[in-house]
């Protein structure tokens, strides 16, 4: 292989490397991202709110409705 040829080789490589470093971090940025565990932990009672109003949602949609005589 001439000089050229192994020049591309190792930046192939690198930019590889480079790639799998970045899916790493970007993997981690999603779990900590999408984790409740984090947002509960910086807003508990935001979050505490947040889960009682979907609960009553819940509720409300599943709970027949009465009828007027």
């Amino acid at each position: 292989m001439d000089e050229e040829s192994v020049q591309i080789i190792k930046h192939i490589a690198e930019k590889r490397e480079e790639l799998g470093d970045n899916l790493a971090e970007l993997e981690q940025r999603v779990r900590y991202a999408t984790d409740w565990r984090t947002y509960f932990a910086r807003q508990p009672w935001l979050m505490i709110g947040a889960s009682a109003l979907g609960g009553l949602l819940l509720a409300a949609l599943f709970t027949p409705a009465r009828r007027c005589r």
